[in-house]
């Protein structure tokens, strides 16, 4: 019994080295994000300043999407040689997040069908099915070594020649691999089968998720419903017929082999299933539904996604400069708007079609001499650059003549073209204008993002002092950046109990109470508004001295370690604060979008009035 046991424990050993070893080198493979998926699957990636009007329209609803969730917009990849619908999102965070689509869904749906197919794909990243799909393809690896490991000893006995003259020779070493082989083959086989069952049934429920995310996101259940119909009628159905598609099978949109129905292996719903959910009175017409989408306006053709021709708006009565949209919290356009915190709270990572709305506003209002500078990876730099310039003549000079130093004279010159422009646009666009600089400047070389991360440090320190805005753009940009290019450090969590970080807690909500009030009295208000939401931390005081940046970003490092909830109590006490005199300035908002940033928590450009919202105080 003791040889037997000690037999069965290193054996069991074995097992677990080689599925550790399998999985420790998928990660390793998996480890650079979703660009390593793509790049996978075959996906090119597709130019921010495209001139494509079929990937212009796909550019601009994932902007939307993105501005809506409060995110960066994550880099768009087509794959080409795929005429079935089908699309993935993939990744480790929202930093290194990638959405892949085949080149027959860019081609055969319409804007609203795209937008439902998009919206689920956020729907992934916003709430972690990415991490957990790239763990399964970890262990379903770990778990296929063995299996591979079996097949190979099994093989290499075939192919070992001539067995011996003796059939008595239980010695013989082959018989022994031929065993283990055996062994190991049954074990990987039935390893894996389980490990697929437990990924289908896994996936089929994340899918009916993200659908029911995706019609809340656009408020239009024939969007995403309408994509799920074209699936059942073209002839490619969603296949993808790329040779390393399968191991991803349960990332995409649809099933990958084009099956309209699935067992329990499968790892999609069945169509029809999908469809009932989303639209609950469609009678399985198909054909009823071509008609009437061939009868639809053909608006999507000529769709206007920011290609060169006016972009047409939702209107509101409301808000000057943007046509009559209300207030926005959380966001720099909501100066005097009211903001509910823990409705603000509830929508992390929950954006409605309102958020949506709002940012095809933003996007369609911003000069399009600006969107063209954010889309281009060399004028989106020198957009950041421009960005930083002084108002100073002596300090701008300092500065320019440290960006030719770094940068070079093209530069300089594309910043000076680009600052009028700057000038006379409302503050209310520099936040989409951020999160599209976002998005095409991990176009950059690792080399080249060092280089560019070297030069704004170069041109915020030229007045030997950080001011609000230059805190907000090195949290807000940088930081997400560094994170991408894998600079900036993993955030494990340390801190469970707010106890444990109140001094920082505190801290934070006293910057943000006197950025945003007038008088020392209000501030203090303000933060005892704000502290008063966590009770633990009922005596930490307010700090009423000025503050340095410094010890600002420290705070905000040591509250980015903290578990989940702490983060989400932390931003309800923030948004306590900041709308304690129930007005959101461009200031507090910002500050607010590199905190939360910052905390990897995205926020969404919550409309109070639309959700229900009360003044707090």
């Amino acid at each position: 019994p003791f040889l037997m046991l000690q037999a069965f424990f290193w054996t069991a050993l074995a097992v677990l080295a080689v599925i550790g070893i399998g999985m420790a080198i998928k990660f390793s493979e998996l480890s650079r994000g979703g660009e390593a998926i793509a790049n996978m699957v075959g996906g090119r990636r597709l130019l921010p300043n495209s001139g494509n009007l079929a990937e212009r329209r796909l550019l601009t609803v994932v902007e939307e999407m993105a501005l809506a969730a409060g995110m960066p917009v994550p880099p768009v990849y087509v794959l080409e040689g795929e005429q079935g619908i089908n699309a993935f999102a993939a990744g480790q965070t929202v930093d290194d997040a990638i959405i892949g689509i085949n080149k027959g869904t860019l081609e055969t749906l319409n804007r609203d069908e795209l937008q439902g197919v998009i919206g689920h794909e956020f729907s992934h990243i916003l709430n972690g099915d990415m991490r957990m799909s790239l763990h399964l393809i970890g262990i379903l690896h770990g778990i296929q070594a063995i299996a591979l490991i079996g097949y190979m000893l099994i093989r290499l006995v075939g192919n070992s020649g001539s067995r011996s003259s003796s059939k008595d020779n239980k010695g013989d070493p082959r018989l022994f691999l031929l065993a283990a082989g055996a062994a190991l083959l049954a074990i990987g086989s039935v390893g894996l089968l389980c490990a697929r069952l437990i990924k289908a049934s896994i996936s089929r429920q994340r899918e009916f998720l993200a659908d029911a995310s995706s019609v809340q996101f656009t408020r239009n259940p024939e969007g995403i419903g309408g994509a799920l119909k074209m699936i059942a009628v073209t002839s490619e159905h969603s296949r993808v017929k790329s040779a390393n598609a399968e191991s991803i099978s349960h990332m995409f949109f649809a099933d990958m082999l084009g099956r309209m129905a699935s067992g329990l292996m499968g790892t999609h719903p069945p169509l029809d299933k999908r469809i009932l959910k989303v639209e609950p009175r469609f009678d399985g017409d198909l054909e009823a539904y071509l008609k009437s989408r061939a009868k639809a306006t053909i608006a999507d053709s000529q769709d206007e996604s920011r290609s060169g021709k006016k972009t047409t708006v939702p209107s509101f009565p409301g808000m000057p400069g943007i046509p009559g949209l209300p207030g926005v919290p959380g966001f720099p356009a909501a100066a005097g708007a009211l903001l509910d915190p823990l409705l603000a709270i509830d929508s992390i990572g929950s954006p409605t079609e309102d958020d949506v709305v709002y940012s095809q506003i933003l996007i369609g209002q911003i000069p399009m001499a600006l969107l063209e500078a954010a889309r281009d990876v060399f004028s989106a730099r020198c957009l950041v650059f421009a960005f930083l310039l002084d108002s100073a003549d002596e300090i701008r000079s300092q500065q320019l003549t440290l960006l030719e130093k770094l940068e070079g004279t093209e530069s300089v010159r594309q910043s000076l073209a680009l600052l009028p422009m700057l000038n006379n646009i409302d503050v209310r666009y520099r936040m989409p204008i951020f999160e599209i600089i976002q998005g095409t400047l991990v176009g950059l070389s690792n080399n080249q993002f060092l280089h560019f991360r070297r030069t704004i440090s170069e041109l915020i320190a030229a007045d030997q002092k950080i001011n609000l805005f230059e805190f907000f753009l090195r949290h807000h940009l940088v930081v997400h950046l560094d994170r991408h290019f894998g600079h900036g450090l993993p955030h494990p969590i340390k801190h469970e109990r707010v106890t444990e970080v109140g001094t920082e807690i505190g801290f934070l909500l006293s910057v943000l109470s006197r950025v945003g009030h007038n008088s020392e009295q209000e501030a203090a208000a303000a933060y005892s508004a704000g502290i008063g939401t966590i009770r633990e931390l009922h005596g930490v005081e307010f700090s009423g001295t000025s503050f340095e940046f410094s010890e600002l970003a420290r705070s905000i490092t040591v509250l980015s370690h903290g578990s989940p909830t702490l983060k989400k109590q932390v931003l309800a006490a923030a948004m306590t604060t900041i709308a304690f005199d129930h007005v959101v300035t461009v200031e507090e908002a910002e500050l607010f979008r590199a905190m939360s940033e910052s905390l990897d928590c995205p926020v969404p450009p919550l409309l109070a009035s639309q959700r229900g919202a009360k003044p707090h105080g």
